[in-house]
């Protein structure tokens, strides 16, 4: 049974007919019957499908990062966040397949922060027993306090962490005290990005290897 809601001109919801109305994201939408499919999927569709499970558990590990990562890239008035702008970046440029045709995450491919400001043009990381030492080259367009360093170390098949606003872009340097991280059981690999704190923008990440 369907239900008119806030009357004639209100959404519908439920069944009538043959067809199902629902509401999606404030919109109201009226769909058909699906047809039951009787051909088998081909090779490049079975593909998709594990991408799109590689892609979408991968976000989901790590949901919190990407939802800071891609905040200043939504548009207001737009029904995709920053999870699914960051969800649709894995899909299409982070994933590679290997020789059996699975799909993987590509660390060098991939985009932990995303956003306008130039990136660093080089960046070096250490571990150095709870210590994380980072060096890169200073860019004089960041010259003010408000651009601060932002980092992520992305565990791909453990837990991963987010560090903001761990310094200055203009010192060119910092060590980091990381409580624990010499005894970690996994690999992280090493992102890092530029923050404008004052305007609220962040550069595309670039990949730094991994400690």
């Amino acid at each position: 049974m369907a239900i008119l809601q806030n009357g004639p001109n209100g959404p519908i919801t439920g069944k009538f007919g043959s067809v199902s109305a629902y509401l999606l994201n404030g919109q109201n939408i009226v769909r058909g019957p699906k047809k039951k499919r009787t051909s088998p999927p081909s090779q490049a569709e079975l593909i998709n499908r594990k991408k799109q499970k590689v892609a979408g558990r991968f976000a989901g590990d790590n949901k919190g990062i990407f939802d800071f990562g891609y905040q200043f890239m939504t548009e207001k008035g737009k029904r995709i966040g920053a999870f699914q702008l960051a969800q649709r970046h894995i899909f299409k440029e982070a994933l590679e397949l290997d020789s059996e045709q699975n799909p993987f995450v590509n660390p060098e491919k991939l985009l932990v922060f995303a956003g306008p400001l130039t990136p660093l043009a080089n960046c070096q990381v250490s571990l150095n027993g709870d210590v994380i030492d980072l060096k890169w080259t200073p860019d004089a367009k960041y010259k003010d306090s408000t651009y601060k360093l932002i980092l992520a170390l992305i565990g791909l098949y453990g837990e991963s962490h987010l560090e903001t606003s761990i310094a200055e872009i203009k010192k060119g340097s910092c060590s980091l005290q990381f409580d624990g991280i010499s005894k970690k059981n996994c690999d992280y690999h090493v992102y890092v990005g530029i923050w404008d704190t004052f305007e609220g923008k962040f550069s595309n990440s670039i990949y730094c290897g991994v400690i």
